[in-house]
C-alpha cells in the first residue's frame, strides 16, 4: 500500500458562516476515497462556536473547580455547560455531551482572538456528514471526513491527534479473527483506524502558526462506514476506568461539602 498524505495551502483565517468545502474545493483538486481532515477549529468557527469570555456568568461551582485548578471560572463555566460528567477535578477531565472523554471539553484558546474560547462542534459527527455531502455536491467526489482536536494519553506524557467526529470511514477495524503471520488467531485486535489516520493527519497539520489546518490522506484503502466515532466509546457499564474515576469524584466532592459544613469527612480522622 502506498499512502499520500499532505496539507492543503491557502486556507484563509476562517470566520462565522463560511463554507469550507466550498474553501476546500477552490484549493484542492480532490480524488475518490481521500479522507479529508479537518482540525477542528476551522470547523467550530464556522458553526459559530466561538464565545466572548465577558458574557459567561460563573455559577458557584464553577469558581470552585477555577480555584482548584487555577483558572478563569467563567472558562470553567463554559466547560461545564458542554459536559455530563466531571471524571477528575484537577486536571478538570469530563464526559462532554456528545461522549467523548477529554480535559476541558476540548475548549480552546489557541487560534483564536484574546478573551475568546473555542469549543468543539455541537455534534462533531454531524458536522462531518455536512462537510462530506457538501463536498460530493461540490466536486462529485465520495470522501471520507474526519474531524481531529488533540488530546492526552493516559500513562503517556504528550498530545496525539484524535478523531473527535467522521464520515464515510469506520471509526473501528475489528481484527479479531484473523491470523498473523504465524497462522494464530487474533483475540482482541480492535484496530482504530479513525484515530490513526487524524494522528497522521495533526503531525502536517501542527500546532501552533503553522496556518494549515485541512490535509489529505489519499490512498488509504480504509473501511466505509457512515456510523460516526462514537462506536469507539465503551459504554459507561464497559468503562471501569470511567467508573472508578467517576467513585473518586463523588468522595472528593462529599468530603468538601463536608469541610464547609464543619463536619468530619468519612474516612478522615482529624488531628
Amino acid at each position: 500500500m502506498k499512502i499520500t498524505a499532505f496539507t492543503v495551502d491557502g486556507v484563509p483565517m476562517i470566520k462565522e458562516g463560511d463554507d469550507l468545502a466550498e474553501i476546500l474545493a477552490g484549493l484542492v483538486k480532490l480524488e475518490d476515497d481521500d479522507i479529508v481532515v479537518f482540525a477542528h477549529t476551522v470547523v467550530s468557527k464556522a458553526e459559530g462556536r466561538r464565545y466572548f469570555l465577558g458574557d459567561i456568568v460563573p455559577t458557584p461551582r464553577a469558581e470552585e473547580l477555577a480555584r482548584l485548578n487555577n483558572e478563569d471560572p467563567r472558562f470553567i463555566q463554559h466547560v461545564l455547560n458542554n459536559s455530563t460528567k466531571i471524571l477528575m477535578r484537577h486536571p478538570l477531565l469530563v464526559e462532554t455531551v456528545w461522549g467523548n472523554v477529554c480535559i476541558n471539553a476540548g475548549t480552546d484558546r489557541s487560534n483564536t482572538e484574546s478573551g475568546y474560547i473555542l469549543s468543539l462542534p455541537e455534534d462533531p459527527d454531524r458536522s462531518a456528514r455536512k462537510l462530506r455531502d457538501r463536498l460530493f455536491e461540490l466536486t462529485g467526489k465520495r470522501v471520507a471526513v474526519i474531524i481531529t482536536d488533540t488530546n492526552g494519553r493516559s500513562f503517556r506524557v504528550g498530545q496525539i491527534g484524535v478523531t473527535v467526529g467522521c464520515a464515510g470511514i469506520a471509526a473501528l477495524r475489528d481484527r479479531r479473527g484473523d491470523k498473523d503471520l504465524f497462522g494464530h488467531e487474533l483475540k482482541i485486535t480492535i484496530q482504530a483506524i479513525a484515530d490513526e489516520v487524524a494522528a497522521c493527519a495533526n503531525m502536517l497539520m501542527g500546532e501552533a502558526d503553522e496556518g494549515t489546518p485541512i490535509a489529505i490522506i489519499r490512498g488509504y484503502q480504509y473501511l466505509k462506514d457512515d456510523r460516526g466515532i462514537k462506536p469507539s466509546f465503551r459504554t459507561d457499564e464497559e468503562d471501569i476506568v470511567k467508573k472508578a474515576l467517576l467513585e473518586m469524584v463523588e468522595r472528593e466532592e462529599r468530603a468538601q461539602k463536608a469541610i464547609v459544613h464543619g463536619e468530619r469527612p468519612s474516612g478522615v480522622v482529624r488531628p
